[in-house]
């Protein structure tokens, strides 16, 4: 069923193909049938079936299989229209669906404007997470649609906006459409062409990154990339804190722990990184635009640039840096560690240091004034470990293929984090066409496994797992 949805996306982006009369009206249409014929072949066997009970473990095999298979189909229009290899296809979709925004394209501008609209609609797709869509929509899922949430959600937040899954799910994405409405709309009147307007808000509140242009967000006025940024800050932020602020329950916002930080952290790296990069030729508010926009883009691994950040003071690169590994708010559209999890960490280390003053003593780990329960700390230092160890494999393994160390080390980080620029060749305005080919397959897998925040994955590795 999931690849007739696919089919559905890819009819859309050839209904685009054919208003603009590009090359790619073939190639769109050959892969929407393929994939549409053998989500029909394979949908067949399981019509009689009404209602499908999904345990926990079938519920994360099959969020782990989906994402695949959506990225091999997806990048069928890539490949038969010649654009890309088949290695190259694979990298763009997974970097699509899994919102991450790396791209081994190093002259966008000349692909027609029917796959542009599809690249920017993987990431549009991957930002709501294919798995929302399928249990808001699909009928015949039943029981498991909370296993498949929570498989798809792996974080310490899963917060239902209502006892019913698939509300939660519909409520979900109301909130993403309409954010992406208001963006298109702003972009528009703020000069961009609709067709730019609409790829951009798609690959913005999907924090993907997906870009029309060559030079990203760099290519448009300083009114569109603030707005740009006005809209990259909600897709960092939790969908369920949106949802409460429409129904003016502002109060969830100011006392929630991880917002009052996302907003800390921002303030302060975009003055740090202003004050660093401060140059009296470009003046002080272009400055400012480019400290806030990287910032922005970075933390919440939306990915577009507005300047080559790799030519900043060593400083200035090593924030962003650290704002690739730490993300933005959890049960958000973004990448990396997520902020509550560091808030954790945080809590937990000065917990220790604590408890070496006062052996005996109980002292509890808190956030916003509720002790933190041991197996959500458990997991929260097992999501860290997993995420620092496949982050160093994942890095020794590119050196190994003969790769430069800034660019494996940035590009590592990116791929894991789903944010797309990364440091080095492949930061800034760069791309990742120098990666060879096996590279490439190592940075797809990074990203597979970041967007399904590892633990997924790894799960399916175990065979205590599989064990009744």
């Amino acid at each position: 069923m999931i690849l007739m949805v696919e089919a559905g996306f890819m009819f859309l982006s050839f209904l685009v193909a054919l208003i603009y009369n590009g090359n790619d009206i073939e190639p769109l249409l050959i892969s929407c049938l393929i994939t549409f014929v053998i989500g029909f072949v394979l949908r067949v066997p399981l019509l009689k079936q009404e209602i499908m009970n999904i345990d926990r473990r079938l519920g994360f095999l099959i969020v782990a299989l989906i994402w695949v298979l959506m990225s091999i189909f997806g990048a069928l229009p890539y490949y038969i229209g010649g654009y890309l290899s088949y290695t190259d296809s694979f990298f763009e979709t997974m970097s699509g669906f899994t919102t991450t925004g790396a791209s081994v394209i190093s002259d966008v501008e000349s692909f027609p404007k029917g796959i542009l609209f599809w690249r920017s609609l993987t990431n549009w797709i991957g930002g709501i997470g294919i798995v929302v869509l399928v249990i808001s929509f699909i009928p015949f899922i039943g029981a498991g649609a909370m296993s498949l949430f929570s498989a798809e959600v792996a974080g310490p937040s899963k917060d239902k906006l209502s006892p019913h899954i698939k509300k939660t799910g519909k409520i979900l994405i109301s909130i993403y459409f309409t954010l992406t409405l208001l963006c298109i709309i702003s972009l528009y009147f703020s000069g961009m062409d609709f067709f730019d307007a609409v790829c951009h808000s798609f690959s913005t509140l999907a924090s993907g990154g997906f870009s029309t242009k060559n030079a990203s967000g760099a290519a448009f006025s300083p009114l569109s990339q603030y707005i740009l940024v006005a809209f990259m800050f909600p897709a960092g932020t939790n969908f369920t804190l949106i949802y409460y602020a429409t129904k003016g329950q502002y109060k969830k916002l100011w006392i929630n722990e991880e917002f009052k930080t996302y907003i800390l952290v921002t303030i302060i790296a975009t003055v740090c990184i202003t004050f660093l990069i401060y140059n009296p030729t470009i003046g002080l508010e272009t400055s400012f635009r480019h400290a806030l926009f990287q910032v922005s883009s970075l933390s919440t691994s939306t990915g577009f640039v507005n300047t080559n950040y790799t030519d900043w003071t060593l400083p200035a690169i090593f924030i962003l840096y650290l704002l690739m590994f730490s993300g933005a708010m959890s049960g958000s559209t973004s990448g990396g560690l997520k902020l509550i999890r560091v808030i954790l960490l945080f809590k937990n280390a000065k917990n220790i240091i604590q408890h070496s003053n006062s052996p005996k003593g109980y002292l509890p780990i808190k956030f916003e004034k509720k002790v933190v329960p041991s197996n959500v700390m458990n997991n929260v230092m097992t999501m860290f470990f997993l995420y620092i160890t496949t982050y160093v494999v994942g890095v020794l393994i590119l050196l190994l293929l003969g790769n430069e160390i800034v660019a494996t080390m940035g590009g590592a980080v990116s791929c894991m984090s789903n944010i797309g620029p990364g440091l080095g060749f492949c930061g800034g305005y760069g791309n990742y066409s120098q990666f060879s080919p096996l590279a490439t397959w190592v940075l797809s897998a990074l990203m597979y496994v970041g967007r399904l925040e590892l633990i997924t994955v790894f799960c399916l590795f175990m065979p205590a797992f599989w064990r009744k």
